[in-house]
């Protein structure tokens, strides 16, 4: 495993963990994590870092626009185009060809988004983990609570023109947020509304544009999904959405919770196994 950097357009230096396969260069996967999410720290991460290059995969786990408390409080969905492509062209600069996207629950609705945005035509496929319904989050019994405590505020901080400010409530508890980010990612028209499962007037444009294999894995327990349909249903749902896929599968682990403690290495066989089939 070493470090690497990478710079954005917007000169935004960005910091990965690149493990590589002692032979060959070929097969990677770009890893980009959820909300507030770490690059170093994660209980899946040690496993990816060492099966995937095993079996000739190499394994980036990258910062982004969304990266740790400070940076997710003010982050935009949209940067996350610019964010991809520029890992996106990293890897190619070093000398990967086939790239997996492989992302983590608000990760997985930017790798969706940039593919449609992008229409990259070398993208082998992605790997969604937890494709969360960002919307429903933050509707159903518990996140309404927080929702109707943030919005007021939202709207009058950014109608003061002070879309930076923080809000006083924090997001599930824990998440700090600032005015425009929480409009950016929860309002009625936002970007990130990607996956659709209990609002189907929202729609599932981006996923019917998805053109690339598609690998989405969650669990019975994953209250990124459950909170808002059972996790079974929602994943027939998103193979049904996957018109434009030639090549889908969707897996629910029992037991399994939003960050799949316990079954990393099930989790590791599995995505090997779907980038192999092929």
């Amino acid at each position: 495993m070493k470090n690497v950097v990478t710079k954005t357009k917007r000169g935004i230096q960005y910091n990965g963990l690149l493990s590589s396969p002692v032979i060959g260069r070929s097969n990677i996967i770009i890893h980009i994590h959820g909300m507030a999410g770490s690059y170093t720290n994660h209980n899946f991460y040690p496993t990816m870092h060492e099966y995937y290059p095993s079996h000739e995969i190499a394994f980036l786990m990258v910062q982004h626009s969304g990266t740790g408390t400070g940076a997710a409080a003010l982050e935009r969905f949209e940067d996350c185009v610019e964010d991809i492509q520029t890992w996106v062209d990293y890897v190619k600069k070093i000398g990967y060809t086939e790239i997996w996207l492989q992302a983590h629950s608000l990760g997985a609705p930017k790798i969706a988004y940039y593919m449609d945005m992008v229409k990259p035509d070398n993208i082998a496929g992605l790997i969604l983990l937890s494709p969360s319904e960002m919307i429903g989050l933050v509707h159903d019994p518990i996140g309404q609570k927080d929702f109707d405590a943030m919005y007021p505020e939202a709207i009058k901080l950014v109608a003061e023109n002070k879309p930076d400010t923080i809000l006083s409530h924090k997001l599930w508890g824990e998440n700090l947020m600032s005015a425009g980010t929480f409009l950016n990612l929860f309002d009625e028209d936002t970007n990130s509304a990607i996956f659709n499962y209990a609002n189907p007037e929202l729609g599932w444009k981006t996923v019917n544009n998805t053109d690339v294999p598609v690998l989405a894995i969650t669990g019975t327990k994953d209250d990124g999904i459950a909170t808002v349909m059972e996790p079974h249903l929602a994943m027939k749902k998103l193979e049904s959405e996957l018109i434009s896929s030639k090549r889908v599968k969707t897996i629910v682990y029992d037991g399994a919770e939003h960050d799949f403690i316990g079954f990393e290495e099930r989790l590791v066989k599995d995505v090997v196994e779907f980038i192999q089939a092929k």
